[in-house]
């Protein structure tokens, strides 16, 4: 990124802040239209590679309107200019109105009732509004967690390993969980979080895989929905992903830990897991990294899977923000310091590659700086500053105006050629590159950043 290095010493990093908060304002402005936003994904030509569908979910914190309401509620608490409640209310509507219609049995962070309560959660802006209807989401949604524990819990004691989807961030227990933790006040909520918890300290229990004694988060053939990873790992594998691998357990088990709240094998099992990835890590010439998803053969072999795109779905600087979030668990300072300066290592890397296409939190800038922001709030090291410049200066140059809701994202397209695509909403679309524009122009991050396991 030296272009981006050459932006910040010719604007300086005042001047960089200031305008990340002017376009996250002007994104916040055009995501305040629920019906702008639904016709700018929906264009002709803004359909998936893959699939040929608009990249679109209305109440998917994902990609539709609850991760809208999330920037319009930050926007909401330090401006007193703009109409925040009526944009809120206005897409609050549009949910209503989905779920009236359509209804969904999903509950998870990024495309079921988690999510959707998080935003309604975010827009009651701690209580003041919106009560009632938060009231109902958590009344409907308790059964449906006690009834999706059960059944994960029948196939977690088959001991034959289980799907990424049952435990990960972006679908099961511990996007879930965090929720839930956030939550642990209500009434309604609590008695779901120990449960949860339980289930996750099993998870970490070994099972017997092709003859090998591996932890119980293994992932085998017949579990896994990806076509490529059937074709890559023909008995299975480990994910070592925030968004779909082990680093999302470890840090709920952390972060509820680190807030009083432990079950019965808690602790071994933040232990256990941490041990893991430890001995899982990997070096080259830029330090330690870990792969984005480790082959079972890879444990009888000793191959060395090279380091791919460093983000936050993928990639060391994910893992690395759980192991410091279990450090503090196991009041561990050496382990604090391996994950931070493995952390920095890999963002380094990747701005120096200056490969990174999506200025998205999925697989993208803002997902890094986001980070930055959280582990240079957590340690106050002087060598995440330059990282969080770099990065801001890459997603100001990557804002254009002239498009529907200022940036888009990339995506792969035919013949090895990349194609963009609007898209809202927080994890892959402009929501979630506001927000974090918004977070940098603050002095300190706000604590939304515990959707993505970070706090």
């Amino acid at each position: 990124m030296k272009e981006d290095m050459l932006f910040v010493k010719e604007q300086g990093s005042s001047y960089i802040n200031e305008k990340g908060m002017e376009i996250s304002k002007e994104i916040a402005i055009r995501l305040s239209d629920p019906k702008f936003v639904y016709e700018s994904v929906h264009t002709a030509d803004n359909v998936m590679t893959d699939t040929e569908f608009f990249p679109w979910g209305g109440v998917s914190l994902s990609h539709g309107y609850p991760g809208n309401i999330h920037l319009l509620s930050l926007w909401r608490t330090i401006d007193r200019s703009g109409n925040w409640n009526q944009a809120i209310h206005s897409n609050l509507v549009e949910i209503q109105s989905y779920l009236a219609r359509h209804g969904t049995q999903d509950i998870s962070l990024y495309s079921g009732w988690a999510g959707i309560a998080s935003a309604v959660f975010a827009a009651s802006n701690h209580g003041e509004f919106y009560n009632q209807f938060l009231n109902q989401i958590h009344r409907w949604m308790s059964p449906v967690v006690e009834r999706w524990l059960r059944e994960s819990t029948e196939l977690l004691h088959q001991k034959n390993g289980v799907p990424v989807e049952l435990y990960d961030t972006i679908s099961g227990a511990s996007g879930i969980g965090r929720y839930l933790l956030k939550n642990a006040t209500d009434p309604i909520i609590v008695p779901l979080i120990e449960p949860i918890l339980r289930f996750l300290v099993e998870l970490t229990e070994p099972i017997c895989a092709d003859g090998k004694i591996v932890p119980g988060w293994f992932t085998p053939i017949k579990f896994d929905s990806s076509a490529g990873n059937k074709r890559n790992f023909p008995v299975g594998s480990f994910n070592c992903g925030m968004a779909h691998g082990i680093p999302g357990p470890l840090a709920l088990l952390s972060v509820a830990y680190n807030n009083g709240i432990e079950v019965s094998g808690q602790y071994r099992a933040i232990e256990y897991i941490t041990e893991w990835l430890l001995d899982s890590q990997l070096e080259d010439e830029w330090g330690c990294y870990w792969p984005h998803i480790i082959p079972f053969e890879e444990l009888m072999t000793d191959n060395k899977l090279l380091r791919q795109r460093e983000a936050w779905c993928y990639g060391t600087p994910g893992v690395a923000s759980a192991l410091y979030l279990s450090s503090i668990s196991l009041n561990n300072p050496t382990l604090a310091q391996t994950a931070l300066q493995s952390f920095i290592n890999a963002v380094s890397y990747e701005c120096e590659r200056n490969r990174m296409d999506s200025p998205s939190l999925c697989h993208g800038l803002s997902g890094l700086l986001l980070m930055c922001l959280r582990m240079g709030s957590s340690t106050k090291d002087p060598g995440i500053e330059p990282l969080i410049d770099q990065l801001m200066a890459g997603l100001l140059q990557r804002f254009d105006s002239s498009s529907p809701l200022g940036y888009k994202d990339a995506e792969p397209g035919t013949a090895n050629r990349m194609r963009w695509l609007t898209k809202a909403g927080l994890l892959e679309g402009a929501a979630g590159i506001a927000a974090t524009l918004l977070d940098v122009g603050k002095a300190e991050p706000s604590d939304w950043d515990y959707l993505l396991m970070l706090s």
